[in-house]
């Protein structure tokens, strides 16, 4: 099976995050049970609407970040749900929807959490346009959905007790694990089951971080450093391989190295600095030791140039000015804003001009699928085809052969506990279960014939209408080669780069912005293009090189906070050289796109990383208390 469609088709291998599975039981399916005892069936299916829409918005991450998240999507969730709710007639409704999506869009480019908060408010937007509870007035369904949201809220503040590192760690530290049993193993047949067990975790390691990549809405500085130590493990690797083959068994100090690095990326704490021994050794174990002595360096690198740690030290004017610098749309942005409105309109308009039970069913399968930095537009169109098909062939036989009330409870449950971890596995599976689940929903307070075929029928319109758009509009969305691309964004980075190690003020605001925009921009287009038949190769091959720019900036901004705090500059030939460096690569990146080849040079990624390490060599240590904080806030 080609990489591309595997990855397409194939759930992420990350484990059950149970604490989210009990907040979406509890919030999504127990309100049912309260209506069928009450009788008050159409306010608990809003309550179960307002959990819906803040599971939805519940990532597994950690307990500070996961409030914020769901925090401002109860706030954006109940404000789409209002204006749809608010429209007085059909027209008026699809034309609040046209605008709630361009919003949304816009919103997205301000973070990872107003990218998820904005697309639930576009969501519900659609869904309050479809008057789940006619019996009641719009201030009362916007009572039960807001109730609804606050309840899971409360819910998710409650799993203090149960909160989670990011399964992407297990993956990767689980290669060092492995590495160790290889090393210790007394007979040559455990050894050489150890090596089988080391290559399936080197590709389980590798396969979740791109699934996650792939998945994700946002960059992810952790995922960043996990890959950044995934792919600086070949040497050591190679290494341990070659003494396990050798029957030798190194120093008991580089076993407890290789346990403490497992445990500081499961952890996300900073190992401690680790030098290889200078007495006479074996060359296998002294290549072993300084292959784990440059992970390590490369590792605390990474996490203690994060600007994200300086930012606890920043003054709140400092921290506006940076936030204020992410809010520039671009050309992008107002470029997915207008594909989201005409793709939104011609839904609503065919919803309106064919007799359909529910027409902003087709509108919500557009917003679902185009919602921004959610990956290939194809991809996610043809799983939401099949999704579906699943979801209402599950649902119909489950209305067909169980008996309404409670009987159908118990599916309700396990339906909204699957919610949180197919969101997290697979698109294709999470519309499945969502489908299914909602049918089953809305058939308490619904008499529509024929529900499933009829909630088919719109999502493959739905589905049908982006294809149409798309292929009408594909000159509109060619491309440019992934090595012009790149070559752009180390020209703007080079900018950026001079500016800071020189310590200029005057247009280094508005570089930075452009640079994290174009990284931004570059990282959305490789996402999409790991699950596209036609380039999911090459994209995978040019993740490492965007990995090592972003925190080639990263290094470089954290440098300019230094010089603001009054620390000394770069000298003017250190940094020419730097630069030039950079825009040396950007020339002979431009000449591989002339020459049509779509791979990468193979020293690129060393080449960027040289050039960051010269830029972090000279960094201080931050003050002992705030960084201890921002670590502790980040386990």
């Amino acid at each position: 099976m080609p990489s591309w469609l595997r990855r397409m088709l194939r759930p992420a291998p990350i484990p059950v995050d149970w604490s989210r599975v009990g907040v979406a039981a509890l919030g999504i399916a127990g309100p049912q049970a309260v209506g069928l005892a009450s009788g008050r069936i159409a306010e608990t299916v809003l309550l179960s609407l307002g959990a819906l829409c803040i599971s939805f918005s519940d990532l597994t991450s950690s307990y500070r970040y996961r409030l914020r998240r769901v925090g401002l999507t109860v706030v954006l969730g109940g404000i789409g749900f209002a204006l749809g709710v608010h429209a007085p007639g059909p027209w008026v409704a699809a034309g609040v929807v046209v605008t709630v999506s361009v919003l949304s869009v816009l919103a997205s480019r301000m973070g990872d959490l107003w990218a998820a908060a904005g697309t639930q408010m576009l969501t519900f937007c659609i869904v309050a346009t479809g008057h789940p509870a006619e019996t009641m007035s719009a201030a009362g369904q916007l009572w039960w959905f807001v109730a609804g949201e606050l309840m899971a809220f409360a819910l998710i503040a409650a799993t203090w007790p149960f909160r989670r590192t990011a399964p992407a760690r297990q993956a990767v530290a689980r290669v060092f694990d492995t590495t160790v049993r290889m090393l210790t193993a007394e007979s040559s047949r455990t050894r050489t089951d150890a090596r089988q067990a080391l290559t399936r975790a080197l590709d389980e390691a590798h396969d979740t971080l791109i699934t996650v990549t792939a998945g994700a809405t946002a960059r992810s500085r952790v995922h960043d450093r996990l890959h950044v130590v995934l792919s600086q493990a070949t040497p050591m690797v190679e290494a341990s391989v070659a003494l396990a083959h050798a029957g030798s068994r190194p120093p008991e100090r580089t076993l407890s190295t290789m346990r403490t690095l497992a445990r500081c990326v499961r952890s996300g704490a900073t190992p401690p600095p680790s030098r290889a021994t200078t007495h006479e050794t074996s060359t296998a174990v002294r290549a072993l030791e300084q292959s784990l002595a440059g992970l390590i360096d490369s590792l605390r690198t990474a996490k203690l140039a994060d600007p994200t740690e300086l930012d606890d030290n920043r003054d709140r004017r400092a921290r506006f000015r940076a936030w204020r610098e992410g809010l520039a749309v671009g050309r992008s942005g107002w470029l997915l804003a207008s594909r989201m409105a005409l793709c939104l309109a011609v839904a609503e308009v065919v919803g309106l001009a064919l007799p359909l039970e529910q027409p902003y069913w087709v509108a919500l399968t557009v917003a679902l699928i185009l919602k921004p930095n959610s990956g290939s537009v194809f991809a996610r169109t043809m799983l939401r085809g099949i999704g579906s098909v699943v979801g209402v062939v599950a649902a119909a036989a489950l209305l067909a052969l169980v008996p309404h009330g409670w009987w159908l409870l118990p599916f309700m449950v396990l339906l909204a506990a699957l919610v949180p971890d197919s969101l997290s596995r697979h698109y294709g599976l999470f519309t499945g279960v969502v489908t299914c689940l909602v049918l089953l929903k809305m058939v308490q307070v619904e008499s529509i014939p024929a529900l499933p075929a009829v909630r088919l029928v719109d999502s493959l319109l739905g589905c049908a209408i982006l294809l149409v758009v798309g292929v009408l509009f594909s000159p509109l969305q060619r491309q440019a080669p992934l090595a012009r691309r790149f070559a752009a964004a180390v020209e703007t980075v080079s900018e950026y780069v001079s500016l800071s190690l020189a310590g200029v003020e005057q247009g280094r605001s508005a570089a930075r912005r452009r640079s994290y925009r174009q990284l931004s921009e570059l990282r959305t287009a490789l996402r999409q293009r790991l699950v596209e038949p036609t380039s999911a190769s090459t994209a995978e091959q040019w993740w490492t090189s965007i990995i090592v720019l972003e925190r080639l900036v990263d290094g470089a901004t954290e440098r300019a906070i230094h010089i603001e705090r009054g620390d000394e500059a770069f000298s003017l030939q250190h940094t020419q050289r730097i630069v030039s460096s950079m825009r040396s690569t950007a020339r002979q990146l431009r000449e591989l796109a002339s020459t049509g080849t779509a791979e990468p040079p193979a020293t690129l990624p060393d080449r960027l990383a040289e050039l960051g390490n010269e830029i972090n060599e000279r960094q201080r240590e931050l003050p002992g208390r705030p960084r201890k904080r921002v670590e502790a806030a980040r386990r």
